[in-house]
């Protein structure tokens, strides 16, 4: 049972997200139905998880809730952002139930009754509601108007319907809820018993229900089973039934043979209910009362349904992260063997060794693919997050703020967005203080009284950018070049450009708030996102423009852990070039060199800047007299650099290792990996190459 509860509590965290994000949307657009069709969805599916697994607090909790959102779905109530808060906090106080997995702590009490009276006020009622009304049976002298029907529903569940999750009982035990019910269970001939499936579902009921419902009503309580089941919701009479003694003895008295139930039998329902008014036309049954249902319904009926269920059930399966690590870490050991069997296979010159090795070669390529994959998420599931920080932040500072999130398809290696997740939140904290003006100033200003901030992912060549965008304030330059002054960063006489005084900011304990408020101003964050960022060898990039506002943009390598690349000579060492990264490949001879002293050369009419890897390395192994040096192009989609080597090998999958702590501050080099002879390779990190290279380009440029 422990197993099951931790898959409970997994899946009600889940729910409580996306239950969150639902909110959060219909809060913008209060009068969209689907949204208000999706929160009520989701809290069903956690009242239903949470009441199969015996978290009645939290079930009845949720009911509650659900309540309102259900007269909302009527027009009987409006969403306000009053209930919006009222919900959210509801939320975060489940949250709060489903990690304690209890509610003995007093706070927790406290919170629970005081949002209860909160969320019943919406509903009219002022007290938890009592017990349900549809086991007590009405006597013949109550009042006889009602707006009461009585339908007949047959619901057959389909024999998955426990393994998917579902609480067949809790369905119909709802069912109660609703009004006057009565149940009548009938199971399946279980023909050989040695092939019986406990994990099966055999059973179905045929129930009468008196209610105020509608059909519509009815047939919610099946939303989430409709699928492989058999559901038949057919209204029998336009009264209460069960208010006339002869149809409750009737189906008191059906004995399990007859079921499921045949109501052409139950002649009762063409007749009027003792409780009529005098004078009151006798009620005809509905369309339909009338055609047989035959008794001996099988399972072979559903069998074309229950097979698209059961289609649909497979299409995804939940996996624990740690079994995808644990299978990202055995490609990555299959790929360093499978080059050691390829360098094998080249020195032995067998061509059917080397047939199998490139067989071989090309299946883990394929695995590898599918196992990175695997390991890929949308970034979506990490900007869901900030939704509602934002949304509190805000509304704290006394601001308006339109928080709009694009690109949330765009997938990211899930170990990156996990490390991914404070730097932003640092962010958007110092953009809804900082950087968004308060409501009377953008009326100042001739800005929108609400200020708007975008968090935006995109693919960029080899890697993932994502910008945060706002509409504020701006940074302005001389500000922070004078309080650098002040804190003694830079020298009063330091010649910067624009983009280096923004960078200023990242600089330990650096701030140039005048006020430290509980979200930001303290000089502890921008160090820290920038140190993060550089742990996930990305590179924040930082424009501005005062009272327009401002843009930070990370990149970021699509995954930590393999790649395709090209393997480079340099006298005895071996070096790995990211092969996305790769713009062209040319011989020495094919560049003319422009200046020596600022490293410029001119390739197909273009001058870029090139790098002399012998140089960098300082490697003074003699270069061979018949050796042709080459050049590799680089680039990171803003800027072109060359690197020239000794000699070109060819491609190669890398598993990237880290250099750790004694290297991790080098630039131009991101990790290491092991070639199929043991011997270690560098691999370069072509986008801060670029960005360093193409930089110095353009200063001396500037200086000429």
């Amino acid at each position: 049972m422990d197993n099951m509860k931790a898959v409970y509590l997994e899946e009600a965290n889940e729910l409580l997200d996306n239950l969150e994000g639902a909110l959060l949307q219909l809060d913008e657009t209060p009068e969209e139905k689907s949204l208000i069709e999706e929160v009520f969805r989701i809290m069903h599916t956690l009242k239903g998880n949470s009441s199969m697994f015996g978290f009645t607090n939290i079930a009845e909790f949720i009911h509650n809730l659900e309540t309102v959102y259900d007269l909302i779905r009527g027009g009987k109530q409006q969403v306000s952002k009053e209930l919006i808060d009222t919900t959210l906090a509801s939320m975060d106080h489940i949250k709060q139930i489903v990690d304690d997995h209890e509610l003995e702590d007093n706070s927790n009490k406290d919170r629970h009754e005081s949002l209860t009276e909160q969320i019943l006020a919406y509903t009219g009622e002022t007290a938890p509601a009592p017990a349900s009304p549809a086991k007590q049976e009405p006597s013949e002298q109550e009042a006889p108007k009602s707006t009461e029907h009585t339908f007949y529903i047959h619901f057959k569940p389909g024999k998955s319907v426990v393994t998917d999750g579902n609480n067949p009982l809790y369905l119909v035990d709802e069912l109660f809820s609703l009004g006057t019910c009565k149940a009548l269970p009938y199971t399946d001939k279980v023909e050989d018993i040695d092939a019986f499936n406990p994990t099966e579902c055999i059973t179905g009921w045929s129930i009468f229900l008196a209610t105020e419902k509608d059909e519509g009503d009815i047939k919610d309580v099946f939303v989430f089973v409709e699928a492989g089941s058999e559901i038949n919701v057919e209204k029998i009479s336009e009264t209460n039934l069960f208010k006339n003694k002869k149809f409750s003895e009737k189906i008191e008295g059906v004995s399990l043979e007859y079921l499921p139930f045949d109501i052409s039998s139950l002649e009762i329902v063409k007749e009027t209910p003792s409780s009529s008014e005098p004078g009151e036309k006798p009620k005809e049954p509905a369309p339909g009362i009338s055609e047989k249902k035959s008794p001996t319904r099988t399972v072979k009926e559903t069998g074309q349904t229950q097979q698209v269920a059961k289609e649909k059930t497979v299409s995804s399966i939940r996996v624990a992260s740690e079994k995808l690590d644990e299978l990202m870490n055995l490609v990555s050991e299959l790929i360093t063997t499978q080059a050691a069997l390829s360098l094998f296979a080249d020195k032995q010159s067998n061509s059917e060794l080397e047939s199998i090795s490139e067989n071989v070669e090309k299946l883990s390529r394929q695995l590898r693919d599918i196992a990175f994959g695997m390991t890929l998420i949308p970034i979506n599931n990490m900007f869901g997050r900030f939704q509602r920080m934002v949304r509190d932040i805000s509304k704290e500072l006394g601001k308006e703020v339109a928080f709009i999130t694009e690109g949330g398809e765009t997938e990211l290696d899930k170990s990156i967005i996990e490390s991914l997740t404070d730097p932003l939140m640092h962010i958007l904290r110092n953009s809804l203080d900082h950087g968004i003006e308060s409501m009377e100033d953008r009326q100042t200003l001739g800005k929108p009284e609400r200020g708007t901030i975008v968090l935006r992912a995109y693919y960029s060549g080899t890697n993932v950018n994502v910008e945060i965008r706002d509409d504020g304030k701006g940074i302005d330059p001389v500000v922070i070049r004078e309080k650098a002054i002040e804190k003694g960063v830079i020298q009063e006489d330091a010649v910067l450009s624009e983009k280096e005084i923004f960078n200023l900011i990242f600089h330990a304990g650096f701030s140039t708030a005048k006020v430290i408020t509980d979200v930001s101003g303290r000089g502890v964050g921008m160090d820290v996102v920038r140190r993060n960022i550089n742990n996930l060898r990305g590179e924040i990039d930082i424009e501005s423009e005062v009272n327009v506002g401002t843009t930070l943009t990370i990149s970021l390598p699509l995954s930590l852990s393999i790649i395709d690349g090209l393997l480079v000579q340099l006298g005895k060492g071996f070096f790995v070039v990211p092969l996305a990264a790769i713009d062209k490949c040319y011989t020495h001879a094919d560049a003319k060199e422009v200046n020596k002293f600022t490293n410029i050369m001119e390739l197909d009419n273009e001058q870029i800047p090139y790098i002399d890897l012998r140089e960098i390395f300082n490697i003074a192994d003699e270069l061979s007299e018949d050796i042709t040096r080459q050049i590799v192009v680089v680039t990171n989609g803003r800027g072109r650099v060359g690197l020239i080597c000794d000699h070109i090998v060819g491609e190669y999958q890398a598993v990237i290792k880290p250099l750790g702590v004694y290297f991790k501050e080098q630039d131009h080099i991101s990790g290491s990996t092991i070639l199929g002879d043991g011997t270690v390779a560098l691999v370069f990190d072509t986008n801060r190459l670029v960005k360093k290279y193409v930089s110095k380009q353009q200063e001396d440029a500037t200086l000429s």
